[in-house]
């Protein structure tokens, strides 16, 4: 159970990170965490561990002469709740009753179905004021858990396992300054999902906007025919997007827009939204779309002004999967072993692997046991996060009737 004390351990610690300070790590505080990390790597017995000047933290574990293998968790939790002072607490053989968060929240298989599939189960939740930050720091325990194992059973033979943990993913930033070179693997994954069954290597094609909006100043009295309102302008710019196909109404592989921010007044204001599609062809016509509404309210106000910024974040990992499938193929035969059914599905989000692939670490991802990330209802199952940790275990071990080499460099 030293992975899951190290887990509460890691939740405690706030690394929320924060998308407008445009800074590398966006908040200084992820450092803490990765002091932290840094600490428990040499424990384990990798002496190389170490934080670069960006916070990512890279460390190895010498194996035997085979594939060099990646693993990676991410250290920031998400913005959309806060991350400091979280409590979390333990449901031991969980019987199935609504678990009462706080004053307001409860946790239930009525709003949530899946909760069914852990009855029996110790779950770990939220005082409900907080996200629990399972996302990913449920990833890095695991990720130590493997190396503890390996600590504890010298005798086992492993492949070689690079380590890194990084900063800022859940802003899109998190492989802005990962060190491909200093990783040294051959291929990886990213210990960032939910179900510990999948490995998932589909994922959204991802685009930020950042539109600017400027009207027409004059005064309100004598504004007939002149006063054009930047903020009425966006107003329509947006209710001209497609109105049922928004996070609200999307599931499965059906792609959304998200309106993520918005800020000014009547003469200048602007807004900050997230396009995301698995097909490539699909995201540019929602581009197009977008060019298309300011043309045209472009002709019915000439005097306004509006810029759009489309800025790129992340592409689907499946095209550089189907060039390298090994490391698909080698967890899917782990996940077997371990006795459970394998799956892949869609990710509607996006992970540092997808980063990775681009850049020629083919890295597809694996689950963590948690459940409802980024807000107070997350929550974590101890079979499954511990469960994860044998799965990875096993596509780490090579079997005893393979010969191998020792690597010492």
């Amino acid at each position: 159970m030293a992975a899951l004390d190290r887990f509460l351990k890691y939740v405690k610690i706030d690394t929320q990170s924060d998308d407008t300070t445009h800074t590398t790590p966006s908040t200084e505080k992820q450092k803490n965490l990765g002091k932290v990390l840094v600490e428990d790597l040499l424990e384990l017995g990798l002496e190389d561990a170490a934080m670069d000047k960006w916070g990512n933290v890279y460390a190895h574990l010498k194996g035997e002469k085979a594939e060099r293998i990646g693993l990676n968790a991410h250290m920031d939790t998400a913005l959309e709740s806060s991350g400091k002072n979280v409590k979390p607490r333990k449901i031991k053989n969980w019987d199935g009753s609504d678990i009462k968060l706080d004053e307001e929240k409860v946790l239930s298989t009525n709003e949530f179905p899946a909760l069914k599939n852990h009855i029996g189960k110790d779950l770990i939740v939220t005082d409900g004021k907080t996200l629990l930050g399972a996302d990913d720091k449920a990833g890095i325990a695991i990720i130590m858990g493997v190396l503890e194992y390996f600590k504890d059973h010298p005798e086992k033979k492993h492949h070689p396992i690079s380590v890194c943990f990084t900063v800022d993913e859940e802003i899109g930033e998190g492989a802005d300054h990962f060190d491909i070179k200093k990783m040294k693997a051959d291929y990886a994954y990213t210990v960032d999902g939910a179900e510990i069954n999948h490995v998932d290597y589909r994922n959204f094609n991802a685009q930020s906007v950042h539109i600017k909006f400027e009207g027409f100043a004059v005064h309100p009295g004598e504004g007939k025919g002149t006063l054009i309102n930047a903020i009425m302008v966006m107003h329509e710019f947006l209710q001209s997007l497609p109105q049922d196909q928004t996070p609200y109404d999307s599931d499965g592989e059906q792609g959304y827009w998200h309106l993520t921010e918005i800020n000014g007044n009547s003469v200048n204001c602007e807004c900050s939204m997230i396009l995301r599609e698995f097909e490539k062809d699909v995201l540019e016509k929602r581009d197009n779309e977008l060019f298309a509404i300011r043309d045209a309210l472009l002709t019915k106000y000439p005097n306004a002004k509006i810029e759009i910024e489309i800025t790129d974040q992340y592409q689907n990992m499946a095209e550089f999967l189907k060039k390298d499938p090994r490391p698909l193929f080698k967890a899917i035969e782990s996940i077997k072993r371990c006795g459970l059914d394998p799956e892949s599905k869609a990710i509607r989000g996006g992970t540092d692997g997808a980063q990775f692939s681009r850049m020629g670490l083919t890295t597809p991802n694996l689950g963590t046991g948690s459940a409802n990330h980024h807000g107070p209802y997350e929550y974590l199952v101890v079979q499954d996060f511990l469960k994860m940790i044998d799965i990875i275990v096993d596509i780490m071990t090579i079997p005893e009737q393979e010969k191998t080499t020792r690597i010492t460099d």
